[in-house]
């Protein structure tokens, strides 16, 4: 009971501590390098219709013009109040509404100002502090391996982005498949520790990551990859392909290692407590038990994948793009990916079942001795 209280205690420090924090980047100026920050010392913005616009498919949208008044709060101009003209669309698409009392980031040189973005970084600080507060609610002393694993897999992750940008994406695939070796491993060890079971769990997913991204390459060779709008994605600098590669690789590593770790910490709790389990039995229980999780593991990889989508999606079909059309520009890469995902889900149960009977093996083991 005591232990439970220290959590909800620390959760409480966590918060009250997370707030400062929130509140001291909220108030922070002149701390960063290229832009400057201004308060919108309005209480209420001018807001005044320019034109109204339409569309040959009979889009409408509006033009309209607020009036702002900023006063700077560090740098060269500090003090200084400038006035200035903000022209958006109430879709905001593109452009961006401003709100009376907010902190935005500006730009000046030689007197003339240039809007930026609204200054958010004390958001990021708040969710931060909230997803904190509610891990230690709810783990206790494990978030501290936690919070180390996330921070670790964002170092690695901006080292492997920086690599590659060095290498000019001669090497995408090849560096994200050893990317996933890395991610795995120090987030099963920091989280679990070097035991069997942590090294069972990382074979599985590795597994089920490389065996199920092999199928799906075969495949998309053999089928000599029709339909598959590599020119669709956001891509600027590099091969279009090797970045949609190295994405699914880097998704499916995530529900493939959610999976494995669920069956295989299952399974091997089962094996210590049931004495008498048979190979057949353990290879039953992992194969119920992925029935359980496949369903709702896939289904929240396509909604992910539909939600990331949608917002280009209704704008193909507002342009009188045909379904098939909005599907092949916006939903056909993510489709695919959602394919990709599903099997290395499907594979993983045989893969995780299969790496538990090393704990069968072993326990057996101890007992002929």
């Amino acid at each position: 009971m005591r232990k439970i209280k220290r959590k909800y205690w620390l959760a409480l420090l966590v918060l009250g501590i997370g707030g400062l924090l929130s509140a001291a980047t909220y108030f922070a100026v002149g701390i960063y390098q290229k832009d400057n920050v201004a308060v919108i010392t309005d209480t209420h913005i001018p807001d005044r219709l320019v034109e109204k616009n339409k569309d040959v498919y009979n889009n409408q949208d509006q033009t309209r013009e607020q009036t702002i008044h900023l006063r700077v709060l560090d740098g060269k101009y500090k003090g200084k109040t400038f006035t200035e003209k903000n022209v958006y669309y109430p879709s905001q698409l593109i452009t961006q509404k401003y709100r009376a009392g907010q902190r935005i980031f500006v730009s000046i040189k030689k007197g003339n100002v240039a809007l930026g973005n609204p200054k958010r970084d004390w958001v990021l600080v708040l969710i931060l502090t909230i997803t904190i507060a509610l891990m230690v609610a709810t783990v206790g002393k494990h978030t501290i391996a936690l919070v180390v694993s996330m921070a670790l897999s964002w170092l690695i992750f901006y080292a492997v982005i920086v690599l590659d940008v060095k290498l000019n994406g001669t090497y995408i695939v090849l560096l994200f498949s050893l990317a996933d070796i890395v991610f795995s491993f120090f987030s099963l060890l920091i989280v679990q520790g070097f035991n069997k079971k942590m090294l069972a769990t990382w074979l599985a997913t590795l597994l089920g990551v490389f065996v199920s991204f092999a199928i799906c390459y075969l495949i998309m060779k053999l089928t000599g990859e029709s339909e598959m709008k590599y020119e669709t994605g956001d891509y600027a600098t590099q091969d279009p392909r090797g970045i949609f590669l190295a994405q699914t690789l880097l998704g499916v590593l995530g529900a493939v290692m959610d999976e494995a770790t669920d069956i295989i910490s299952s399974l091997y709790e089962v094996v210590q407590v049931k004495k008498e389990i048979t190979a057949k039995q353990l290879i039953q229980s992992g194969r119920t038990m992925g029935q359980e999780i496949m369903g709702p593991l896939i289904n929240v990889l396509v909604l992910i994948f539909i939600a990331e989508a949608l917002p280009m999606t209704i704008l193909y079909l507002r342009d009188n793009n045909t379904l098939g059309s909005a599907f092949g520009f916006t939903l056909s890469l993510g489709a695919t990916q959602s394919a990709i995902s599903a099997i290395s889900i499907v594979l993983t149960v045989v893969f995780a079942t299969a790496c538990s009977l090393l704990f069968l093996k072993e326990k057996r083991g101890k007992q002929n001795k």
